[in-house]
């Protein structure tokens, strides 16, 4: 009975699926179903805590990316508050055409792109037998599990968040706790990580700077995009994450 007291009702609807990153394993009811082992409470907590410790290290690493992202910008040239002006995404009246077509899910798709883009550059460039994706260095193997693991989540994150937006009643719209803003803002912290993992990978890739500040620099403005289109989206509260 207690064990169930501890669950977070709706914990899983706005989370990124990496239960092993998870820090509130214990306290979910899917994770528990899902499991393949059986685990005590006490094994599930010092799991939890480990992984709170991890992010913490993420989040930090982000208040790096943002002040990377502006330093290069300026050295290449490019007007750091041109990063703001994302016009062609940001009306969040505008009649939209399906959500796949939609400016952001089309920006989130090239991003997926583009990171394919760089691993293969830099495994062509490698003098390593095995490929970086299949053999990283043990320093940053972290990082590149952030970056490989949301690749592919932002996209259908953005589509759901997009046709939410399209299916709510006008009047609900605004409203913070709406499924929408909340799909929206997995996709923003997913945003958010892989930006902190490619700020330490850009240091240690030099050759490829160009290719890394590019994804830098795609990354942010996606992410301006969307909390244009989903103004609420930051102050969506997630079940146990946020509250």
């Amino acid at each position: 009975m207690g064990a169930e007291q501890d669950l977070i009702p709706g914990i899983y609807n706005y989370c990124d699926r990496w239960c092993e990153r998870c820090a509130y394993t214990s306290r979910c009811l899917q994770f528990q179903i899902e499991s393949e082992e059986i685990q005590s409470g006490d094994t599930l907590k010092d799991f939890d805590a480990l992984n709170a410790r991890f992010w913490q290290d993420m989040s930090e690493a982000l208040v790096q990316a943002m002040r990377l992202i502006r330093e290069m910008a300026v050295k290449e040239g490019i007007d750091p508050d041109d990063l703001d002006k994302e016009t062609a995404h940001s009306d969040p009246h505008e009649s939209f055409q399906r959500a796949r077509e939609h400016p952001c899910a089309n920006s989130a798709l090239v991003y997926s792109g583009m990171v394919n883009e760089w691993f293969a550059a830099v495994d062509e460039f490698s003098e390593a037998e095995e490929s970086l994706l299949t053999n990283p260095p043990l320093f940053l193997d972290e990082h590149l599990q952030v970056i490989r693991h949301y690749q592919y989540f932002i996209y259908p994150k953005i589509v759901r968040a997009v046709e939410g937006r399209m299916s709510e009643p006008v009047t609900a719209q605004n409203e913070k706790q709406s499924d929408a803003y909340g799909t929206a803002k997995i996709a923003l912290i997913a945003i958010d990580r892989s930006l902190a993992a490619w700020s330490v990978l850009y240091g240690e890739y030099p050759v490829h700077e160009d290719k890394t500040l590019s994804l830098l620099i795609h990354l942010d403005r996606l992410r301006r995009s969307i909390e244009v289109v989903f103004p609420a989206a930051r102050a969506f509260i997630r079940p146990g994450f946020d509250s």
